[in-house]
């Protein structure tokens, strides 16, 4: 899929309150959550058309719209170069998306629940957007900027007892880093020093050391600020496994 294309997709997916989702798809190019209930929107691009489902509700999809319906999902084809007439009609179906229950039989939060649900998913998202200001638009280690591989992680852990909303919200507890340095990093395999230095566990497995070539010469593009270090400092003395 071209960033062109998925930049539109994007665009659409967030005005209609879907987020670009963090699990991994196997059947779509691009996989938006919403901030709303379950529900999750996959597309895929063949080159030419954008197939469509609604992962967990593809039936209401087909029902609001029959004249792209197909056996698995929506087929959109490409009519135009330029991408309006995409524009137009993946607002509609992720609009349509953005009221459709989980699945055909489900019942949805109350308004209440709906409501704190998607403070808490845009406050997750605007942490991420933030983050990744802080460090270009990319990974902190690796420079990596394609969207669907960055995690914005947290040094002192959402689920910390000890941790505060404004710190689950502020940009400088964490980085953005790709998938498998997200994941050693929240489980407390690698950590990092004060000057950006990668501390790798002496009991993490030594294939996985092999695997993805980890060491102290792998160092954070950029020296962390004050508030920074704060975090990385509670990050080496509570989750690293040293």
């Amino acid at each position: 899929m071209s960033l062109l294309v998925f930049s539109s997709i994007q665009s659409a997916a967030y005005g209609n309150l879907f987020e670009c989702s963090t699990a991994e798809s196997k059947i779509s190019d691009a996989l938006f959550s919403s901030m709303a209930h379950a529900n999750q929107v996959g597309v895929w691009d063949d080159g030419e058309a954008l197939f469509v489902v609604s992962l967990l509700n593809t039936e209401g999809l087909k029902l609001k719209f029959p004249d792209y319906a197909a056996s698995d999902g929506l087929v959109i084809r490409h009519r135009k170069d330029d991408l309006t007439d995409h524009m137009v009609l993946l607002g509609e179906v992720f609009r349509t998306a953005a009221t459709l229950p989980p699945d055909p039989g489900a019942v949805l939060p109350e308004r209440t629940e709906r409501q704190s649900i998607v403070r808490t998913r845009l406050g997750q998202h605007k942490y991420k957007v933030e983050q990744l200001d802080l460090w270009d638009g990319a990974c902190a280690v690796t420079g990596i900027r394609e969207p669907s591989l960055l995690r914005a992680s947290h040094a002192k852990p959402w689920s910390d007892p000890t941790i505060t909303d404004a710190e689950r919200l502020d940009p400088a507890n964490g980085l953005p880093l790709v998938v498998h340095l997200d994941a050693l990093f929240d489980a407390g395999w690698i950590s990092f020093a004060d000057d950006g230095a990668m501390l790798v566990s002496l009991h993490i497995e030594s294939s996985v050391v092999a695997l993805y070539s980890l060491s102290s010469n792998l160092h954070l593009r950029i020296v962390p600020s004050q508030a920074q270090a704060k975090y990385l400092s509670y990050h080496r003395n509570k989750v690293f496994r040293s």
